[in-house]
């Protein structure tokens, strides 16, 4: 995570008058950059191996050139899958000005960056090529990427886990993009999984309502999940 604040500093004066050194302006144009910034695809572990469970369950070949094609078949998923195989940044927040008729001398946002896994130096050195000469970056919040192989008891349990609900359940790792606890716990050693079992209607798109105005989850997919996660905690 690298969430980021970006400010630009201008002239301050009358709104009526010529001002090229406008911060709004300079500030305006580094977030339109980053926010439609193309980030080059960097598979990492977690995520190529998601991608060649995704292709055997697809019936297609991988291949790293094809990544925007597994994507595209992947339907909602694709919003959260693709944000594991390139950095991101959304610019979130803006700032400036207090009267419409006053060139503000500072203007702000925040930018919501993320980058993988092995992957920090160069989000930050592309992000920095696309700041305007007078925009400065601060870190509003900074910590680091996680990834573990997909191996071991726990693992074995979460199959067993799903295959006791849905015979025909497959596991396929994965890496997810928002941040979770596995952070802290890393620092004391400790590997981490997310295992949150839902069974989810193939047209709805979960992972797009998340921190949306609508976020939910079906009962019945929830139902499933109690289940799953009461056949995991006896294999534990």
């Amino acid at each position: 995570m690298a969430w980021l604040r970006l400010t630009a500093r201008g002239t301050a004066g009358h709104g009526s008058m010529i001002q090229p050194d406008n911060a709004v302006t300079e500030l305006a144009e580094t977030v339109a950059r980053i926010g439609r910034h193309e980030w080059p695809v960097r598979l990492t572990p977690s995520a190529q191996a998601f991608l060649i469970a995704a292709c055997d369950a697809l019936g297609l070949d991988f291949s790293p050139a094809n990544v925007q094609e597994v994507l595209g078949k992947l339907g909602p998923l694709a919003k959260m899958a693709g944000a594991t195989v390139t950095n991101t940044a959304n610019p979130t927040i803006l700032n400036a000005g207090y009267k419409v008729n006053v060139v503000p001398q500072v203007a702000a946002a925040e930018v919501d960056g993320r980058f993988l896994p092995g992957h920090e130096e160069e989000f930050l050195t592309e992000l920095d090529s696309l700041l305007g000469p007078g925009v400065r970056r601060e870190f509003v919040h900074h910590d680091v990427a996680l990834e573990t192989t997909f191996d071991g008891d726990l693992c074995g349990a979460m199959t067993a886990a799903l295959r006791a609900e849905d015979a025909s359940a497959r596991t396929v790792p994965y890496c997810i993009s928002g941040g979770t606890d596995a952070k802290a716990f890393s620092r004391l050693g400790i590997r981490c999984f997310g295992f949150a079992p839902l069974r989810l209607p193939a047209d709805l798109d979960f992972f797009g309502m998340f921190h949306g105005v609508d976020e939910r989850v079906p009962v019945d997919a929830l139902q499933f999940g109690a289940r799953v996660l009461d056949h995991f905690l006896d294999r534990c």
